[in-house]
């Protein structure tokens, strides 16, 4: 995809020969990226193949080895806290506190972005990933798939502009992954912009408007979900 140098500053994410070494590895490199807002994109590749480490450079929790990134024309260099402020990343690492309540969790998520949250509307939110029966229970005591669900509730919680998304439907039954596709769906048609890093491919390609697959820390091809499919079948 081609843009013009003007349109810059309106792409929800720009980056220019990108990429991420640790110690003599390259985990990412030469990374050009051009994501429209409103666009979902997904990113495809094997493990190791580089989709971690570009989610975590967009969400400012890697410094860049090279290259250039904007979020919405910002450098997060010079605007941090306002590039923080427009994404949200739910990725591997859950960030639960085992020993708090589901709703105590979403009290805390919300008192770090300094607000509050009325006990009505959170319960309305565990309704949503069917925990509201649960609210009162120690999350440490939660299924792999409660726990994920619950988490994902952080994009619904920040309300934000960029929504980073790392194997979104692992962990998830039926329900719940047709649930994450009604959340995305919504995101979508709200204006927001998602990049997702999925092996599901089937469910995963059907909901994109563009999909890239990563090898080895090299972007090697992009295109449809559908193109995405007949190029690699439904697995990397």
């Amino acid at each position: 995809m081609s843009l013009r140098a003007a349109d810059s500053a309106t792409l929800a994410v720009q980056t220019s020969k990108l990429g991420k070494r640790f110690g003599r590895q390259w985990a990412l490199a030469h990374c050009d990226l051009q994501v429209r807002p409103g666009e979902v994109l997904l990113l495809a590749g094997a493990n190791g193949s580089g989709k971690t480490t570009l989610l975590r450079l967009i969400a400012g929790l890697y410094k860049p080895t090279q290259g250039n990134l904007t979020i919405y024309g910002m450098d997060p260099d010079q605007e941090k806290l306002a590039c923080r402020r427009t994404l949200t990343l739910v990725g591997h690492d859950n960030y639960l506190y085992s020993q708090l309540t589901a709703l105590e969790m979403l009290q805390v998520w919300t008192r770090l972005r300094g607000a509050e949250l009325p006990e009505a509307q959170a319960i309305e939110l565990l309704r949503e990933v069917d925990l509201d029966e649960r609210r009162d229970y120690a999350v440490g005591g939660f299924s792999a798939g409660m726990r994920k669900r619950l988490t994902l509730l952080r994009t619904r919680l920040e309300e934000p502009k960029l929504v980073l998304l790392d194997e979104p439907f692992s962990a998830l039954d039926a329900a719940g992954q047709n649930l994450i596709e009604e959340w995305i769906e919504g995101y979508r048609s709200a204006g927001k912009t998602v990049v997702l890093a999925s092996h599901n491919l089937p469910r995963a390609s059907k909901m994109c408007d563009r999909a890239i697959l990563l090898q080895e820390g090299q972007m090697l091809w992009q295109g449809t979900g559908s193109e995405l499919l007949d190029q690699v079948g439904t697995t990397v």
